[in-house]
């Protein structure tokens, strides 16, 4: 669009409460973390819905769709990932407030916009609460009706420097009480029936939740066993008990697999491998394995993404919005954490990805895998967002 033209949009203004205050209170460093990930969520999440970022300043952010209804549904999804970050990690409190208002607006030659609508928003996205989503009543009427979407009447308020009062309405998911049937079990999205090998440990896996066994590690020290005729392995003594403050405690946080039950599944070049079948909640099914160098390491990472051709290197992305890609992650600004890649198996949304030790004596060489059935990518990145930090840092 050329300087001078108009048409109508929808814009959205997102800002994080008390980022100042967080700031004076924390420091620099930590408020640059902090509006990194604003501007990592707020990317992700426009670009899922078609819209465009126009400007990002630290805590907040102004963003430009062509349809309402996307509008709405970006800022639903956007409220939900904030909620994510800041339940799993206090140092991020993603208190975000958020304003929305439609109407005819000029753009101009710089990318910028001029219009009422905008300055409507920026005073609705003033009002707002953290965890609020405020519309004016035009945004909600282009809009129309939308599933799991309901509107709460805020009442007609009048705004600095708008002339006429505007009607305001607060944005609610409607949440449904009922869950999803659990899926069949799988193994890697086959199933257990074409695995070979693999049907015993899907028994034994079976067996151990609910008979509620304990924790079993394979570590690199542990004797395989003995040949038997005909070349094949048979195990002459038990997997050794893992002891509370042992084994995966020193990679995994204990509150992410103290309820689960975890059996080994080897791993020739890894020092230990568990696979963990939660009882409930997401993901279905992870692994974890821990190698001794990061050479080990990319060579496995490596040796899976080989299995799936329809990966590139460097491309796509893996977040509640998009899946189906392969890219580095971050900790934070320069701060690399490793590589990961996701993609759809079939009925399952799978995540594969890397912790490095990049030379950090506090962090682990490991990679991990999870599953998530019905190709609930959205859940299964929930779940990984904020526990692929932690996975792989030593306690």
């Amino acid at each position: 669009m050329s300087d001078g033209e108009s048409s109508a949009r929808t814009f959205l203004i997102a800002d994080v409460r008390g980022y100042s205050r967080y700031t004076e209170r924390y420091g620099d460093e930590a408020a640059a973390r902090l509006a990194a990930k604003f501007a990592e969520l707020v990317a992700e999440g426009v670009e899922a819905h078609d819209g465009q970022t126009v400007e990002i300043r630290g805590d907040e952010a102004l963003v430009v769709f062509t349809s309402a209804r996307q509008a709405i549904r970006a800022a639903i999804d956007l409220q939900e990932q904030f909620e994510e970050e800041s339940s799993f990690d206090d140092e991020l409190p993603l208190q975000v407030g958020i304003g929305i208002d439609s109407g005819e607006a000029v753009q101009l030659a710089d990318g910028s916009f001029r219009g009422a609508a905008l300055n409507v928003a920026a005073r609705l996205c003033a009002r707002a609460r953290g965890g609020q989503i405020l519309v004016s009543e035009s945004t909600s009427r282009l809009a129309g009706r939308q599933g799991g979407i309901e509107y709460t009447d805020r009442g007609r308020v009048r705004l600095k420097n708008i002339p006429l009062p505007i009607h305001m309405l607060q944005v609610l998911p409607t949440h449904n009480a009922s869950s999803a049937k659990r899926r069949e079990l799988t193994v890697f999205g086959q199933s257990a029936r074409t695995l070979g090998w693999k049907l015993g440990l899907v028994v034994v896996l079976i067996a151990a939740v609910t008979a509620g066994a304990v924790a079993y590690l394979t570590t690199g020290d542990t004797d395989p066993g003995t040949a038997a005729p005909g070349g094949e392995t048979t195990e002459t003594q038990p997997p050794t008990e893992l002891a509370p403050d042992a084994g995966l405690d020193a990679i995994v946080p204990t509150a992410l697999w103290a309820d689960c039950q975890l059996q080994t599944v080897a791993e020739p070049t890894a020092t230990e491998t568990a696979v963990c079948l939660p009882p409930s909640g997401n993901p279905d099914r992870w692994e974890i394995s821990s190698y001794p160098n990061g050479a080990t390491l990319a060579a496995a990472y490596e040796g899976e993404l080989r299995r799936r051709e329809d990966i590139e290197r460097d491309k796509g992305k893996c977040n509640a919005f998009s899946w189906g890609g392969e890219r580095q992650w971050m900790h934070g600004p320069d701060k690399p954490g490793g590589r990961t890649f996701c993609y759809f198996d079939g009925d399952d949304a799978v995540i594969v990805w890397t912790h490095e030790r990049l030379g950090q004596a506090t962090h682990r060489d490991i990679l991990a895998i999870a599953r998530e059935g019905g190709s609930d990518h959205a859940r299964l990145t929930h779940w990984w967002r904020p526990w692929h930090h932690l996975i792989g840092k030593a306690n």
